[in-house]
């Protein structure tokens, strides 16, 4: 981790979170076509369901928060050899997880028809989006408490753990889906079940790594070890990342919006599209949580050199490897779509989409390294700020003018998205770099916790 070639580790911890995070893509696209396949002629199953997507990114941004926080800190404190962190962290974590889990899922059924409303759901839409919310809520809490654990083993780069938790949640959901949805005839609430127990079933496993007590951090399930210090410091990192994740949702929340205006089918082709990005994106988020060990642990033994050619070696590869995906997507879409719909209006524009915005991704890319940069060593402001540069200040409002002052229709909403991610790869890299040049040349660091 501190010396040797920086591209054989970086892809040594990446790749299990890669394949990890491929299969739960496998499992959004499996899902995907379980639904679809409900009644092919009619979209608003995979529509309904499209319009939750939003509320799960919340879910995932606080979970997500929750995974950095936690990640960044053990990194830190392996490389600095702070035991006083590493034997507090978890119940430290597991404590706010808890409340925030029971506020998250109290929320979600109390205001259920209201948020659906402001969603802009209506007629089969709605019918169908609120049964898969009613079925779908408690896998919130489950994430957001199962990340503590997933982010103690991101931070000490126990990653094949990690890619095996994912493989467990993808494979018993795609077991799962059909039985609930078609055989017991649940439908979208069958969709909802079926997650809902593949994340008990991910949560057990997590549970028997730390019972068997080989990882450096232990679990003492002991709430006395609770230290509102360390809880301070993973919100410290982590509340800026869930704050980039929820102005991401709330992203695609107004874009939604401004699609179901245009054309509800394009909505529809808008949310299976939202599927396939994901292709050129996780790997890039392989790299960029692989990043954070690698840098944390580096800037915590403060082995600012070995940081910054971590950081220009993500970029490089991140950029490479969104750039062949995007391509492959591109060449392959006539052929991919029409297996997602027999409305030929929605699979035109979902074609149409890949072909315009897909190798954006590659400028996101360098966005996306660049924030898990700031995570890892503990600055997570900057990060924020390139996060919300990417959609909500520069993708919406540029997408809104396009739509409503050009009269654009879907050409703007594409070109708002490729304005965002040009615009935020490129401050980025110039704010990483700035940044990293300034600690080498600057005083000594200031150790993680005391």
């Amino acid at each position: 981790m501190f010396d040797g070639p920086i591209l054989k580790v970086l892809v040594k911890i990446a790749f299990p979170i890669f394949l990890g995070m491929m299969f739960q893509l496998l499992y959004a696209i499996v899902d995907i076509i379980w639904i679809s396949r409900i009644d092919l002629s009619d979209p608003s199953y995979v529509g309904g369901v499209g319009l939750i997507f939003p509320l799960l990114f919340f879910a995932v941004a606080v979970s997500s928060g929750v995974l950095i926080g936690v990640g960044s800190l053990v990194a830190r404190s392996i490389g600095e050899k702070n035991q006083y962190v590493l034997d507090r962290i978890a119940e430290s974590g597991f404590s706010i997880t808890f409340l925030i889990s029971v506020v998250i899922i109290t929320l979600g059924y109390v205001f259920d028809e209201q948020i659906l409303t402001i969603l802009g759901a209506k007629n089969e839409y709605f019918i169908h989006a609120l049964d898969y919310l009613h079925y779908i809520i408690p896998v919130a809490g489950l994430m957001i408490m199962g990340n503590v654990l997933l982010g103690i083993l991101l931070g000490e780069g126990l990653t094949s753990k990690v890619m095996i938790a994912m493989i467990i949640t993808t494979v018993a959901n795609v077991i799962l889906d059909p039985v609930f949805i078609f055989l017991l005839r649940m439908e979208v609430k069958g969709a909802g079940i079926a997650t809902v127990i593949s994340q008990v079933i991910t949560a057990i496993y997590l549970i028997r790594i730390f019972l068997r007590r080989k990882t450096i951090v232990r679990i003492e399930w002991n709430l006395s070890k609770t230290d509102f210090g360390i809880i301070k410091k993973i919100f410290s990192v982590g509340f800026p990342q869930t704050a980039g994740q929820m102005t991401m949702a709330l992203s695609v929340l107004l874009f939604n919006r401004l699609v179901i205006g245009i054309d509800r089918l394009a909505l529809t082709a808008f949310s299976i599209c939202s599927r396939f990005d994901q292709v050129l994106i996780i790997p890039v988020m392989a790299i960029g949580s692989s990043m954070i060990t690698m840098i944390g642990q580096n800037f915590g033994r403060g082995n600012l050199s070995r940081v910054k050619e971590i950081w220009k070696t993500g970029v490089l590869m991140g950029m490479a490897v969104s750039a062949l995906l995007a391509m492959l997507l591109v060449i392959f879409a006539p052929r991919i779509f029409p297996f997602f719909t027999k409305v030929d209006a929605v699979a035109g524009y979902a074609v149409l989409q890949m072909r315009v915005i897909e190798f954006s991704f590659v400028l996101a890319s360098v966005a996306i390294v660049g924030r898990a940069s700031f995570q890892a060593i503990g600055r997570p402001i900057p990060g924020l700020i390139v996060a919300a540069l990417q959609l909500a200040l520069v993708s919406i409002p540029v997408a809104y003018f396009l739509v409503f002052a050009m009269d654009m229709g879907m050409y703007g909403v594409w070109i708002g998205i490729i304005t965002g991610n040009a615009l935020s790869s490129l401050i980025g890299f110039l704010w990483v770099r700035r940044v990293l040049n300034t600690f080498i040349s600057g005083p000594a660091l200031n150790p993680v916790y005391s």
